[in-house]
């Protein structure tokens, strides 16, 4: 069994490789595609949070057996890398650790805000930090994002990683609101080295005019000389 995967579909346009250290989030996010993905009821996928049998020495023997010169594995897809339980577990870090011993970069993409912070000072050179922003605001976040960090938090994150010398992205999807969208664009450009934006799929009830979004954020990442991503979902709205 791999934990280090090659990701398919809409998913390879983050990460040519990823590795998923957890069973479950607890950040009980509603517009989640894992549960769903992984044919998991959304209780149980929230609710029961676990590590991932064996998963750092599974870790190791795919860093022995396989070459990932110049490549970076992306922690993760179908879960947070910064559970709550990460901060007792220190799971992330001991497999961050195994990441350096055999030179192979990593991204960090969380919601977990500062509690990533703790292991900024083993980050080498290539690897790099992400989080994704969906809200401007605690009320919004809380109620589409209950347990994860808030945005306030997400960005305090974002800001210490860059003060650290630590490549930074940002994942702008889904995109729920596009004016709260924007404005995350103004209050992170300065510490911010990318953006991956991408539209609110899976998600009913969302009255957004996908063309003027892509091409408003396009015009403001561009003005502020940033560089982005726009993911295939969205870009046939250009």
């Amino acid at each position: 069994m791999s934990i280090i995967y090659e990701p398919k579909g809409k998913a390879k346009e983050y990460s040519d490789l990823s590795a998923n250290l957890y069973s479950g989030c607890a950040h009980g996010c509603t517009y989640c595609y894992a549960p769903a993905a992984l044919r998991k009821k959304r209780e149980d996928f929230n609710c029961n949070v676990s590590m991932r049998k064996n998963v750092l020495n599974l870790l190791e023997k795919d860093l022995i057996k396989n070459d990932y010169s110049g490549m970076n594995v992306l922690m993760s897809f179908t879960t947070d890398p910064y559970q709550p339980c990460e901060e007792k577990l220190k799971l992330t870090r001991r497999a961050i650790r195994i990441f350096n011993s055999y030179g192979c970069n990593f991204t960090i993409l969380t919601k977990g805000g500062t509690r990533a912070r703790r292991d900024f000072e083993l980050y080498k050179k290539g690897d790099v930090f992400a989080t994704t922003l969906t809200f401007d605001n605690e009320q919004d976040s809380t109620a589409w994002e209950p347990l994860a960090a808030t945005p306030l938090n997400r960005i305090e994150a974002i800001i210490d990683a860059k003060k650290a010398g630590i490549e930074t992205w940002v994942s702008m999807e889904p995109v729920i609101n596009a004016t709260q969208t924007l404005n995350l664009i103004d209050l992170t450009h300065e510490h911010v080295d990318l953006y991956k934006i991408g539209k609110a799929n899976y998600i009913s009830g969302i009255d957004i005019d996908w063309h003027v979004f892509v091409n408003d954020a396009i015009k403001k990442l561009t003005l502020l000389n940033k560089k982005y991503y726009i993911k295939a979902d969205l870009a046939k709205f250009i």
